[in-house]
């Protein structure tokens, strides 16, 4: 459970800073669709260097890509969406325009439009996850164990 609770956290906090870092208008796309495809990857890869996490069979890294998925967006909607509708005040006519009609139109079509966006990270973070979860456990199979002495010792032949 303590797994669970610390890839949320990880996951709000990579979502946090994505949405700090979608606010400047070349990379908002690049990391909209980081966030949609490969967020969950990039946290159980980062989790998973720190030993934060154990190693899961293919069904529990789906289920991690999915909250990791989920908790991404929230937190990345947090940041952004605010922070957004104040520069849309301030800079007429830009990037941040059709954000400040969204949230203008209506609270409840913003959070309607924000639930599904993040159910459909998580169904995309949920392969994101069952890819890296395979992506560790062929890695294991293919390279020899760190604690041993792997030595090739290639003499030439007479």
């Amino acid at each position: 459970m303590t797994y669970i609770k610390n890839l949320a956290i990880i996951s709000l906090i990579f979502g946090a800073i994505s949405g700090v870092l979608a606010l400047i208008p070349i990379f908002g796309i690049l990391i909209l669709l980081i966030l949609i495809f490969c967020s969950s990857f990039l946290i159980i890869v980062f989790m998973k260097k720190f030993a934060l996490l154990p190693n899961p069979n293919e069904q529990t890294g789906m289920l991690w890509g999915g909250i990791s998925g989920f908790v991404t967006f929230i937190g990345f909607s947090i940041i952004f969406l605010p922070c957004s509708f104040v520069l849309s005040l301030i800079f007429k006519q830009s990037y941040y325009t059709g954000i400040a009609m969204i949230l203008k139109s209506g609270f409840s079509i913003m959070i309607m439009l924000v639930l599904f966006l993040a159910i459909l990270c998580a169904m995309m973070n949920a392969f994101a996850g069952l890819a890296s979860i395979y992506f560790f456990n062929s890695q294991s199979a293919v390279l020899p164990p760190k604690n041993t002495n792997f030595n090739l010792n290639v003499k030439k032949r007479k």
